[in-house]
């Protein structure tokens, strides 16, 4: 796991200082698609040395594992971008400024979100935070513990981005309160990754839909409801209480039945 940590931050952070603050490289759409992907480099390193290529190719398998209960997908896909909209929609005068959609803007949603699904993050992270991180640190210290060092980690790898004013202003800007709403909202969500990944059998494709989501609802909101653009107050509000509801439903465990890993993601060592 430190190894993972420093492979992860190192990559990230050394791309983000060097070419998107000191040097930062015309602005493009894809431009920092390649310091996002430091966690899934951190994850490949790792599990070669630790399961040789066997362990790689079942590692990303779970990428491709679309075989769960369709509540997932409609929770993911539906049930997250709603409660994001609601949350913006009761932000004061946030009604007041909604401009609907056109309808070619709603034909191009899902293209905007299978782009901001790859170049945003999600999918060049959860590689590393819920295929490798999460199932070793919920083995280690349980699901609540593990999932909140997750969170938290998750959370200090973005912070560099906090110099780029683009990136902070959209995110809370780089106040104290910004930064803790950015923490309490990345640790809140993990819970209900962590529900969601566990549910469902270690699917990484599901918590990619579910960080995919997050992203197209923070963009979709602001388009829709200018007043409260960038609002992360009410978001962070409504996903808490999906954390503590998903907390107490479950006694902590968040879908987690077990000390084993998904056999699609624990090491396999070779033997001489």
């Amino acid at each position: 796991m430190i190894s993972f940590v420093v492979i992860a931050f190192a990559w990230t952070w050394a791309y983000v200082i060097l070419f998107l603050i000191v040097f930062p490289i015309p602005d493009n759409p894809v431009r920092t698609l390649p310091g996002d992907l430091g966690p899934t480099i951190g994850a490949l390193v790792m599990t070669a040395v630790l399961a040789g290529r066997a362990g790689v190719m079942r590692f990303l398998k779970q990428l491709v594992h679309w075989r769960v209960g369709l509540v997932w997908y409609a929770f993911a896909l539906i049930g997250l971008p709603l409660m994001y909209i609601v949350s913006i929609a009761l932000v004061p005068g946030a009604l007041a400024s909604y401009k609907p959609l056109s309808l070619g803007d709603v034909a191009l949603l899902p293209v905007l979100y299978l782009f901001l699904g790859i170049t945003g993050g999600p999918l060049t992270e959860e590689p590393g935070w819920r295929g490798f991180a999460l199932p070793r640190l919920q083995q280690r210290w349980g699901p609540l513990v593990g999932t909140a060092i997750v969170g938290v980690i998750w959370a200090a790898w973005h912070l560099p981005n906090y110099f780029r004013p683009d990136w902070a202003a959209f995110n809370g800007g780089f106040t104290l309160s910004g930064v803790a709403v950015f923490a309490i909202f990345a640790v809140s969500f993990s819970m209900v990754m962590t529900w969601v990944y566990n549910g469902t059998g270690g699917s990484l494709l599901m918590a990619v839909l579910l960080h995919s989501s997050i992203n197209f609802s923070q963009g979709l909101t602001g388009v829709m409801f200018p007043a409260a653009r960038n609002n992360e107050v009410a978001p962070l509000v409504a996903i808490v209480i999906i954390a503590v509801v998903l907390i107490v439903a479950t006694r902590g465990r968040l879908g987690y039945s077990g000390a084993k890993m998904p056999p699609s993601v624990a090491p396999v060592y070779s033997t001489p």
